[in-house]
């Protein structure tokens, strides 16, 4: 139970350090990326089909270009702050780049599928 509660306060630390919009990008993401369409997936046009096969391939741009403007408005943010600021701003930088890259590669295999 103690590893539970120690990695518990680990998370909560980190999406304090986040902040809750930018907590509520990255959780969207990561759902948006769990739910990615295998890459020869039929359209489906009724039910939970229509979520995986419809709604998420059209989410899933918009949460990459949320998490790369939100990486550049911190970079921004970077160049006049404090060390302590600074280095929240980097985490932060990290993070939504390393998210937005696990997007692209969740959803490669589809919309190459769309090209060809």
């Amino acid at each position: 139970m103690a590893y539970v509660q120690a990695f518990g306060t680990v998370i909560g630390g980190y999406f304090r350090q986040l902040g809750v919009l930018r907590a509520a990008l990255i959780v969207g993401s990561v759902i948006v990326m769990v739910m990615a369409p295998a890459g020869d997936a039929q359209t489906v046009y009724e039910g939970m089909g229509f979520v995986e096969t419809v709604v998420m391939p059209t989410l899933a741009p918009l949460f990459l270009v949320g998490l790369l403007l939100d990486a550049l408005m911190s970079r921004v943010w970077m160049s006049d702050n404090t060390p302590d600021e600074v280095a929240r701003l980097r985490l932060i930088i990290r993070s939504e780049l390393l998210v937005s890259l696990v997007l692209v590669i969740a959803y490669a295999p589809f919309f190459m599928s769309l090209a060809a």
